[in-house]
């Protein structure tokens, strides 16, 4: 008897299967939603691709990370704790679309529903719609969650009039819970078959602060930037499609919080081609072109100026090419950029690497770049040799110039000044060189952070 009624049983037990784990249906979805979201970069910070920013305030460096979805149902909220960020979430909401108040309590109810699938803390309760927008292509959507003492930021772009589902579809969530700020800067790039990509950027700071945008500043021989800044009619924000470019300035309470590049493009893995050289000098002025653009600079076509190949502590030294661009001030930006895989320590994967430097038409000086310390100087062709000196008068290095071109194994930041001279020894051009001691990758104007 006690055989046939485990037989029974058993049998009874082969058709069932457990039910699927909520978690693991919830991380399916996550994961899922990721997935769809990595044709499309996200960015934080509005500077150029170039520019090493503060890690604060990224909102959309968004990577799937399988070892933090698995760990934690819900990410920790951030704690309100400067006046500053409290007045950005207390802001009414903005953008073009504020005023469809059906649209806003939907993006509400559908957010707050939506709070397990984006790993918010069930106890942020309250939810509120800072920015909602159509700008053209694109319709940009921030959400904050919060309590009375903590909060977190989710935010979206889809295509113009996107649904909100569809903007639910493309909210990511960041690898780790981000520190709240009064900013809110962010973008998206997708690259198509074209030159350019499509691009995004979003600056968001508190109701009341005053925004302005400027282009086409020019640059001076001796490095300063003159240029005008245009006010925008938002209040406390800016939206820019295309491939937004020039510097933004957030003011608040007559403090200049933030001016700096407009926006950061993000690389992406791109294979190496089978002979970099043979793009060298086309990629290195469409670089510089691009760097100007992105910095609200006007200048000249690129010109290449030098190829060759420069000096590296290896067998092969790396080919390399130095392009300039002049605004009708006289002040030139340059770009050296070489062939990267010949420099030892860097992956054969790395194609390129660049320097810029600043100067005039008659002399410019650029630190050499990779791992191999030195200054490359392009001055006039009758030139014969240069001398490079420190803030003391004293020369750190000398040596020939080869039709007004010459490159020096030397610290760049010892470099404060450097000089040219004939072949009868007489002072041609002397030219100043703050940017060499500077470890920057801007151009000219450094971003300032005040926040």
């Amino acid at each position: 008897m006690a055989d046939e009624i485990r037989q029974v049983l058993a049998r009874l037990a082969e058709p069932v299967v457990p039910q699927p784990d909520p978690y693991q249906r919830l991380l399916h979805r996550v994961r899922r939603r990721q997935r769809r979201r990595a044709a499309v970069t996200g960015v934080a910070a509005l500077v150029l691709a170039a520019v090493t920013i503060p890690p604060v305030g990224l909102v959309d460096l968004l990577r799937p990370d399988e070892s933090t979805l698995a760990t934690a149902a819900y990410q920790p909220a951030s704690p309100i704790d400067d006046p500053m960020v409290r007045r950005l979430l207390d802001s009414p909401t903005r953008g073009g679309l504020a005023g469809d108040t059906t649209l806003i309590a939907t993006i509400e109810r559908e957010y707050r529903a939506a709070r397990a699938e984006l790993l918010v803390d069930p106890s942020l309760d309250d939810v509120r719609v800072l920015l909602a927008h159509d700008a053209p292509g694109a319709r940009v959507v921030v959400v904050a969650y919060l309590n009375d003492s903590h909060a977190l930021i989710r935010q979206s772009t889809g295509p113009e009039g996107a649904s909100v589902p569809e903007l639910l579809d493309q909210t990511g969530t960041p690898d780790e819970p981000q520190e709240l700020t009064p900013y809110l800067f962010f973008g998206r790039y997708s690259r198509v078959d074209r030159d350019e990509p499509d691009g995004l950027a979003v600056g968001l700071a508190p109701a009341g602060c005053r925004v302005e945008t400027s282009l086409g500043g020019r640059l001076q021989p001796d490095g300063s930037v003159i240029r005008s800044w245009q006010p925008e009619p938002n209040d406390g924000y800016v939206v820019q499609a295309g491939m937004p470019g020039g510097r933004w300035q957030f003011t608040c309470d007559g403090i200049v919080r933030y001016a700096g590049p407009a926006r950061i493009a993000l690389q992406t893995n791109v294979p190496v081609p089978p002979d970099p050289r043979r793009d060298l000098d086309v990629s290195a002025v469409r670089e510089l072109r691009d760097m100007l653009h992105a910095e609200g600079l006007s200048g000249s076509t690129p010109q290449v100026l030098w190829t060759g190949r420069l000096p590296a502590r290896v067998a092969d030294a790396p080919e390399a090419v130095l392009v300039r661009s002049c605004s009708v001030d006289g002040g030139c930006a340059a770009l050296l950029k070489a062939d990267a895989r010949a420099l030892d320590g860097w992956e054969s994967s790395v194609v390129t690497l660049d320097r810029t430097g600043i100067g005039s038409a008659d002399l410019i000086a650029v630190p050499l770049p990779g791992q191999t310390a030195g200054v490359l100087v392009a001055g006039p062709e009758s030139a014969d040799r240069a001398e490079l000196v420190d803030a003391r008068g004293s020369t750190v290095t000398e040596g020939p110039l080869t039709d007004g071109i010459g490159v020096f194994e030397v610290d760049n930041r010892r470099v404060a000044e450097v000089r040219v001279l004939d072949g009868a020894n007489q002072p041609m051009l002397t030219a100043a060189t703050p940017r060499l001691a500077a470890d920057s990758l801007e151009i000219a104007e450094p971003t300032l952070w005040a926040w």
